[in-house]
C-alpha cells in the first residue's frame, strides 16, 4: 500500500437493480471512485450513501471470491486479542504480547479501513451538497447519516492510533473533510483535542439531522449516534464528559424503543436482528461465511485462558466457547454467536450476524461513568444488576460488597470483557479505562500508556512525510 487508496465505486446504470435489492449492502458494486458529479437525484445519493455503508461493513471477498461482511476483522477480534481474551491459532501475532509492529498487515488493515470509510463519507457529503433536486428532508438525513459514519471511522482511528487519553496530546490523527486520491494524500496529524472536537461536531449533526428510527435496521438512528456520542465521551473523559454520558444513556434508556434482552443467549442464537436490543446490524451477504469461518470453521482464534478464568462459574461458560479441533489439535473456539456442534461445525442461521450497537452498552456505559464521576454508586450498582440478570446471574453479593467508585468499575469493566467479547472494540476499549495499575494486573503485557496505542502504519510513515510515529517505552 503505497498510499491509503480508498476504491468505492459507482454503476449509475444498475441504480433500479440496486433498490430492488431492497437497500441490503450488497447493492453497491465497485469499480471507480466516487468522485465527480456522480450524485443527480435521490436514487443516485441513496446508491452512494449505501456505499458508504459498504466501506462500514468492511465489505471485500473471502478466499473462495466469494463477496463477504468482513467488520470482525477490523472491529472485533483484534481488540478481544488486545483485551487478551482471544489469541492466535498459528503462532504470535505481537498483538497478545503487545509487541506491535508497524509492519503488521492487521495494523494496516485497521488503519485502511479507518480511512476507506472518512473517504467514503466524504465523497458523498462532496457531491450530495450541490444536487438540487432532492428533498429537503430526505437530503438532511443522508448527510447526517454520512456525518455519523465519519465520526465512526474519526472516532476508530483515535481509539487506536492517537493518544486519546491525553487532551493536550499533539498525537491525533490526520483530519480529513475532503474526498482525497493519492495526489494529495499527505497530511499531519491533528491534536487530539482538535480530533475530539471534529468527531463530536459530527456526531452533534447527526443527532439533529436522524430520524429516531431508520428504513432498515443497519442504517443509523439518533440513538446510535447518541450512543457513540457516549462512548467517545467516556473515552475523553474531560470535565462535564461524565456527566454528559450519564444524561446521554438515560435518555437512550428511558426514551428509545430499545430494550434489554431478557436472555442474553437468545439475542445470539435464536433472536438475531429481531431482537428489541439491537440498536445497528450489520447485514451479512446470504451466502458468506467470513464470520463463521474464522470462529468455527478454522479456529483461527480461541479463547484464552484468562477468558476462560473470566467466565469460570458465570452461566455464559456453558455457550460462549467451546471445544473445537483445527490443525493445531483442540482449541477452545468462541461459539458466543454459534449454536451448532463445535466439533464438526455447520452453519447456523444467525452465525454470520453482527451487532454494531446494542442496548447494554448504554448500561454499562452509564454504570461506569457514575463511577467515574464520583456520584451516588446505588444507580450504577442497579444498571451492573440488570445486565448480569439478563446474562443468568443470580448472586450478586459482589455488586453489594462494591463500595468505591473503584471496585464498581472493575466489576462494569469486567462485566463489559463478557458481555461484549468479540464485540466493536468495547472490552479493550473499557479495559483501558481502568487506572494502569489495575489494568496491569489484568493484562501484564502492558508496559504503559504507550501501550495503548498501534504504530502507524510503516507504508503510511513512507508515503506521507508530514506524519509523525507514536512514541514507545
Amino acid at each position: 500500500m503505497k498510499y491509503i487508496q480508498f476504491k468505492l465505486s459507482l454503476l449509475l446504470l444498475l441504480i433500479g437493480t440496486f433498490f430492488s435489492c431492497k437497500k441490503q449492502l450488497n447493492v453497491f458494486p465497485t469499480n471507480k471512485l466516487v468522485d465527480g458529479n456522480v450524485i443527480i437525484d435521490l436514487k443516485s445519493a441513496e446508491t452512494v450513501l449505501n456505499g458508504v455503508y459498504y466501506a462500514f461493513a468492511n465489505v471485500g471477498t473471502d478466499y473462495s471470491s466469494v463477496e463477504s461482511v468482513k467488520w470482525i476483522s477490523v472491529n472485533d477480534i483484534l481488540a478481544s486479542e488486545l483485551s487478551g481474551s482471544l489469541a492466535y491459532s498459528y503462532g504470535q501475532d505481537g498483538f497478545m504480547n503487545m509487541a506491535y509492529r508497524n509492519s503488521s498487515p492487521v495494523i494496516a488493515s485497521k488503519w485502511k479501513y479507518g480511512y476507506t470509510l472518512v473517504n467514503a463519507a466524504n465523497g458523498f457529503l462532496k457531491n450530495v451538497e450541490p444536487a438540487g433536486n432532492i428533498p429537503a428532508e430526505r437530503k438532511k438525513q443522508m448527510i447526517g447519516e454520512a456525518k455519523f459514519l465519519r465520526a465512526f471511522a474519526n472516532a476508530d482511528l483515535l481509539l487506536y492510533f492517537g493518544q486519546y487519553y491525553d487532551m493536550q496530546s499533539k498525537y491525533g490523527i490526520i483530519l480529513r473533510n475532503e474526498f482525497v486520491s493519492s495526489e494529495d494524500v499527505r497530511l499531519p496529524r491533528s491534536t487530539v483535542a482538535a480530533t475530539y472536537d471534529a468527531i463530536l461536531k459530527d456526531l452533534d449533526e447527526a443527532i439533529a439531522a436522524l430520524p429516531s428510527s431508520n428504513s432498515q435496521l443497519h442504517y443509523v438512528n439518533s440513538w446510535v449516534a447518541k450512543m457513540l456520542k457516549a462512548r467517545v465521551l467516556i473515552n475523553r473523559g474531560a470535565a462535564g464528559d461524565y456527566n454528559q454520558v450519564i444524561s446521554i444513556t438515560e435518555d437512550i434508556i428511558k426514551n428509545s424503543k430499545f430494550r434489554l434482552e431478557a436472555n442474553l443467549a437468545d439475542l445470539f442464537l435464536v433472536k438475531g436482528f429481531t431482537s428489541q436490543e439491537v440498536m445497528m446490524s450489520v447485514q451479512p451477504f446470504p451466502n458468506e461465511n467470513w464470520k463463521f469461518y474464522l470462529n468455527n470453521t478454522s479456529v483461527d482464534y480461541y479463547a484464552t485462558p484468562a477468558l476462560k478464568a473470566l467466565l469460570d462459574n458465570d452461566p455464559r461458560k456453558a455457550w460462549m466457547y467451546k471445544d473445537a479441533k483445527n490443525i493445531n489439535g483442540t482449541l477452545p473456539s468462541i461459539t458466543k454467536f454459534y449454536s451448532g456442534p463445535a466439533i464438526k461445525p455447520v452453519r447456523t442461521a444467525l452465525v454470520n450476524n453482527t451487532y454494531a450497537f446494542r442496548l447494554t452498552e448504554a448500561y454499562l456505559t452509564q454504570a461506569e461513568a457514575i463511577a467515574l464521576s464520583g456520584a451516588d454508586l446505588s444507580t450504577a450498582k442497579s444498571r451492573l444488576e440488570t445486565v448480569l440478570k439478563c446474562a443468568g446471574i443470580t448472586e450478586f453479593s459482589e455488586v453489594e460488597a462494591a463500595t468505591t467508585p473503584e471496585a464498581v468499575q472493575l466489576l462494569v469493566v469486567q462485566e463489559v470483557r463478557k458481555n461484549f467479547l468479540q464485540e466493536s472494540g468495547l472490552d479493550w476499549f473499557a479495559m483501558r479505562r481502568l487506572p494502569l495499575k489495575t489494568l496491569q494486573v489484568l493484562r501484564p503485557n502492558v508496559k504503559s500508556v504507550f501501550s495503548f496505542t498501534l504504530p502507524i502504519p510503516i507504508t503510511e510513515l513512507n508515503a506521507n512525510g508530514l506524519l509523525e510515529q507514536n512514541p514507545v517505552d
